[in-house]
């Protein structure tokens, strides 16, 4: 399948292109996500480390664009005392990221 060619003007921001790559591809980790962000802007692959604020627990996207759906199955023991957590992030989006995407995807013309 060829991909189409975009118009040259036409830019997404970072959070518009997680967004629209988490409605075409849900339920990867977060660093799959950032090294398909490095790709689109830089042209080159990265490490999947760049960006990695968006899917910070406490930032302002994640619970509210995107939420990870995976099972909190190992337990992570620190000084704190002992919680669980998932193993591997699985994303989807909320129905507010659904909306960003939709958005996206229209000014792109898909």
């Amino acid at each position: 399948m060829k991909t189409p060619i975009l118009p040259i003007n036409v830019k997404l921001t970072n959070i518009e292109f997680i967004c629209l790559k988490m409605a075409s591809h849900p339920g990867y980790p977060a660093r799959w996500y950032l090294r398909a962000l490095h790709q689109y802007r830089r042209g080159t692959p990265g490490t999947g480390s760049w960006n990695a604020i968006y899917f910070n627990p406490s930032g302002k996207y994640r619970n509210v664009l995107f939420t990870n759906s995976a099972p909190e199955d190992r337990a992570k023991i620190s000084w704190q005392g002992g919680k669980f957590q998932s193993s591997c992030g699985s994303f989807t989006l909320t129905p507010a990221g659904h909306t960003v995407a939709r958005r996206a995807a229209t000014k792109i013309g898909l």
